[in-house]
């Protein structure tokens, strides 16, 4: 992903215009591409030192700097480096440094310090050349390292992969995100709400008049700590809203060292292209719970939830499981709340006490400090508050509680 220091942009009325690579200079962009594509396919087993030396020899014009920095970024993570297999440099380095060390408390007032003994005493321990352990010494440094795999991409993905990280990055700096969508399939939105849970976004979902969706999101900027990992997930939701049918982003973001608050806006328009895949619908701390609630056996069954719920205020709830009893069929659904702030969780309460369609059941965090009494027992919901991970049986025993 792009950094911001390798963004492109002007500001212009208090608002952000990134400088996507447009057809010309995305073709200039597409021959310094290849030759670093090439270079990479080609290097695998070099040495990162040699090969950013390669890479600098690509020939690129001065006004292109930034770009090529930007797709070496983006193929640089698309590479693994790794030290050569069996060695521990530090290990290593520790061992010969304690040798040495003996070496010279040896020494008598004439004597030289030979580092040559030295490595040829430590090659006879470890059955290898004074060479080798030379070069081990220091291979976990960053000039060192192998790269041992790279996943090739067509220079036409990169430039696409590259406007799309444009924006990405320049989302890293917002305090909120605005998302329009519109004109898709329920499946498509579901997807969509999934993508947002799946990434453990702070977001509130409103239907909009035309049958569309307005998603707000918390962005990175709006947290106390946390900033940097809640940014990537932000960042990495923006491809599965490129990839919708009808859709507009407006962020509001703190800029510059100064952080000068600035507005930007992704639409269409800027012909971003979506590389988003399939992805798991939830994550695995959901998938291990469900596993284990299916092993206790019970009258209930638990399967993830597909069911969109439009709510008094037009805001949309979407849970994540829904638990079925076997015998009745009657439904519970369980929202689980992992990233979300205090506020967040009031919100929902608040909805969940003006009559929820529903029985549901809201797992919160202890950290969100939220009292299980909060709802009472007239209520179509319930608080489920856990210390660090859901237990199946604590939910179990509240499936059955009201049965």
């Amino acid at each position: 992903m792009l950094t911001t220091d390798l963004l492109r942009y002007r500001r212009r009325n208090g608002e952000l215009h990134l400088q996507y690579l447009g057809d010309k200079l995305a073709d200039e962009a597409k021959v310094i591409a290849a030759d670093y594509v090439d270079i990479l396919m080609h290097s695998v087993g070099d040495s990162r030192e040699d090969i950013d030396s390669a890479l600098d020899a690509v020939p690129v014009p001065a006004t292109m700097r930034v770009i090529g920095a930007g797709l070496r970024k983006l193929l640089d993570d698309r590479c693994t480096w790794d030290v050569p297999a069996g060695i521990d440099p530090e290990a290593l380095r520790r061992e010969v440094f304690l040798a040495a060390a003996a070496a010279h408390r040896a020494l008598d007032v004439r004597g030289e310090f030979d580092r040559t003994t030295v490595l040829s005493e430590m090659a006879q321990r470890h059955a290898t050349s004074p060479e080798a352990i030379d070069a081990a010494l220091y291979a976990d440094l960053r000039e060192n390292q192998r790269l041992v795999d790279f996943q090739p991409l067509p220079p036409d993905a990169l430039i696409e992969r590259y406007n799309l990280g444009l924006a990405q990055a320049a989302l890293l700096r917002a305090t909120r995100v605005v998302v329009h969508v519109s004109g898709d399939s329920p499946d498509a939105y579901r997807r969509l709400f999934r993508a947002a849970r799946f990434h453990g976004l702070l977001y509130v979902v409103e239907r909009t008049p035309e049958k569309g969706y307005v998603i707000t999101l918390n962005g990175p900027f709006s947290l106390f700590d946390a900033v940097q990992k809640y940014g990537l997930r932000l960042a990495m939701f923006l491809p599965r809203v490129v990839g919708m049918r009808k859709w507009h982003v407006r962020a509001d973001l703190l800029w510059g060292k100064d952080k000068k608050p600035i507005a930007l806006e992704i639409t269409p328009k800027d012909r971003l292209v979506s590389h988003a895949t399939d992805f798991p619908s939830s994550g695995p701390d959901l998938d291990a719970f469900c596993a284990a609630f299916e092993r206790l056996e019970s009258e209930w069954s638990v399967r993830e939830n597909n069911h969109i719920f439009a709510m008094p205020g037009e805001v949309v709830c979407v849970p994540d499981l829904v638990f079925t009893n076997r015998d009745t069929g009657e439904e519970v659904f369980l929202e689980a709340f992992g990233f979300w702030s205090r506020d967040a969780v009031w919100r929902r309460i608040e909805v969940v006490r003006k009559g929820f369609p529903a029985r549901i059941l809201l797992a919160i965090g202890k950290q969100l400090r939220v009292s299980e009494e909060v709802l009472d027992e007239d209520a179509a919901g319930e608080l489920y508050v856990y210390r660090a991970t859901m237990s199946p049986r604590a939910i179990l025993e509240r499936l059955r509680r009201k049965g």
